[in-house]
């Protein structure tokens, strides 16, 4: 994992990937595509006290682990995190996620201009660019749509890592207590990076329909409202940089 899947924290690796994300959609400052996807699991035992079964209950009433995904312009996996239960909603495995830190510490140092893109799942933060829920100006809706084609690098990436692994497809479930199924993931995407890398296309067979399971509605974090303002502003910057 540490080998093959790499946030960029160094500067020069994060104009890497700024770069790679300008040349493809006209975005600056962005550094990865975030979402997160569901990879069913049987129940655990009832008597396990640490994986209690009732916490892996996604909305859909199925077990699952919730998987934060990053991604690059190139589809290249650059952080995941799937250590929590399907009942955990994205915007909360955002929040308790070493990514977040350490964007946030960069950006208290006056490190800016470097965004994640998510959708509205995700609350809005300075280092984190969510789209408008309701456009009032041109460039709002410029933002938006360019936002959306931007992102959806990531909704590729869901994809086609489940349809190369099918066993992580929506149409299958991981016969393994939590912990081994967590270990099957990380190793899935350590294998699909090493494919990407050995210039395989993985781009292939994008078939499996992802089923949204964090309707931004009734999100169980707490909203800090200094971020958001924060978030709004930075928003209106990146508007002005870029149209």
């Amino acid at each position: 994992m540490p080998i093959w899947v790499k946030f960029p924290v160094m500067e020069a690796d994060k104009a890497s990937v700024k770069v790679g994300f300008y040349n493809k959609y006209g975005i600056r400052g962005v550094i990865g595509a975030i979402d997160g996807t569901h990879v069913e699991i049987i129940a655990p035992p009832v008597a396990d006290n640490d994986h209690p079964p009732f916490v892996y209950i996604n909305r859909k009433g199925r077990h699952s682990i919730n998987v934060m995904l990053i991604s690059d312009s190139d589809m290249k996996i650059r952080a995941v995190d799937a250590r929590y239960p399907g009942s955990v909603h994205d915007a909360a495995v955002w929040q308790l996620s070493n990514i977040r830190a350490h964007l946030m510490a960069q950006y208290n140092i006056g490190i800016r201009n470097t965004y994640l893109i998510g959708d509205s799942g995700y609350p809005l933060e300075p280092w984190l660019l969510t789209p408008f829920a309701n456009t009032r100006n041109e460039g709002e809706e410029r933002f938006n749509n360019l936002h959306k084609t931007s992102r959806n690098v990531i909704e590729r990436v869901n994809g086609v890592l489940k349809n190369t692994f099918r066993c992580l497809s929506r149409h299958r479930i991981l016969n393994y207590h939590p912990a081994k199924a967590t270990h099957i993931i990380y190793a899935s995407i350590v294998i699909y990076n090493m494919g990407l890398n050995a210039g395989l296309n993985m781009d292939v067979h994008e078939d499996d329909e992802e089923i949204d399971e964090n309707l931004p509605v009734n999100v169980p974090v707490e909203i800090n409202r200094n971020l958001l303002v924060q978030g709004r502003e930075e928003r209106q910057n990146f508007i002005l940089a870029n149209f």
